[in-house]
């Protein structure tokens, strides 16, 4: 197998200038030379030696993408559409700029932890994790690091984190006052987790019920079951809902869906009977029927501002937009009953 030295020296350039070029920088080297390395990298079917520069202190390009698995996912995280899709496009995006993931999943940090310590990895993108963790892995391994929907809700706590997240907050006001414009006289909101984005969007949400309903109004939250065994329970209580002018706001699209077909299998037509919406506008929310209406937030937008981020830290840059959102948007369907 040829060498990064022999090609180097058959382009008449230094090793670094063809190593440069292929990891993507190339912004000091000429749009010929970058040709001619090219071509030459293609011709001897050039691969780079990765692994072994991972276990060195040499750059690995490799970026360790770390997930903590939520405790209210029954198996794998990869079940859920936005884990598939955020790491599908990190992916995509990294390996464009000449990189390679390293994915870890687990509901033990500790686990999670000991495996990023063991690879010499060149920077870090964690997913839904904890900000006590999050600094703790920054600070142990002296990488760069940028959260993906850090599990947090409290701004104060992460103000000196990279975290790429959504408008939460402000979804869950838009789709309220969306569901109260319809009709609607009585909401439940029913979520996962009692904190990051799905407390958020409660917040959001709670607010504009009370603002809209009377200062005496509470929007009643019920906590899912981890199970699903547990959530039938949950969802058979909503049953009292019926004929009422309500509707379920779920914090995600995948337990909206599931209590559409809960509900359907009952006989109890959605939305003529009981509304319901999501949050997420992933492909359950396209496929079910009715089709579900919910709030749309743009994944490979989250994936770009990460990838972009991490990138400028890497290049050494000071960043002054710590925490970017991206835009929450309603996408109507056919889930919500328009009450005359």
């Amino acid at each position: 197998m040829i060498t990064l030295k022999e090609i180097a020296a058959e382009a008449g350039v230094s090793m670094t200038t063809v190593s440069n070029v292929l990891h993507g920088k190339t912004k000091k080297v000429s749009p010929e030379l970058e040709e001619k390395i090219k071509k030459l990298l293609v011709k001897y079917n050039y691969i780079p030696r990765f692994g072994l520069n991972a276990l060195t202190n040499k750059g690995s390009k490799i970026i360790s993408i770390l997930v903590n698995t939520p405790e209210f996912v029954e198996r794998t995280p990869y079940e859920r559409p936005f884990y598939g899709n955020i790491i599908g496009e990190l992916e995509r995006m990294l390996r464009k700029r000449g990189y390679y993931i390293m994915l870890f999943s687990s509901k033990s940090i500790p686990e999670i932890m000991k495996m990023t310590m063991g690879w010499n990895v060149d920077g870090i993108i964690s997913i839904s994790m904890p900000v006590k963790y999050y600094k703790q892995i920054g600070k142990q391994t002296g990488k760069p690091i940028v959260s993906i929907d850090m599990n947090e809700y409290d701004i104060g706590k992460i103000s000196d984190c990279f975290n790429v997240t959504s408008r939460d907050y402000e979804g869950g006001m838009m789709m309220m006052e969306y569901l109260l414009d319809q009709g609607i006289e009585k909401v439940v909101y029913l979520a996962n987790i009692k904190s990051g984005a799905d407390y958020c969007r409660y917040i959001g949400a709670s607010e504009v019920y009370k603002e809209r309903m009377g200062d005496g109004a509470e929007l009643e939250i019920r906590m899912l079951g981890r199970t699903y065994d547990e959530r039938v329970k949950d969802y058979d209580d909503m049953r009292r809902l019926i004929g009422r002018k309500a509707a379920l706001f779920f914090s995600t699209d995948f337990n909206a869906v599931e209590a559409i077909g809960f509900f359907q299998r009952r006989q109890i037509h959605i939305p003529e009977d009981i509304s319901i919406v999501g949050f997420d506008d992933d492909v359950y929310a396209r496929l079910c029927n009715p089709r579900l209406t919910s709030m749309s937030v743009d994944v490979s937008q989250k994936a770009e501002l990460a990838v972009n981020m991490l990138m400028r830290l890497l290049d050494g840059e000071e960043i002054k937009e710590m925490q970017p959102k991206v835009d929450a948007i309603i996408v109507e369907r056919e889930s919500v009953k328009k009450n005359g």
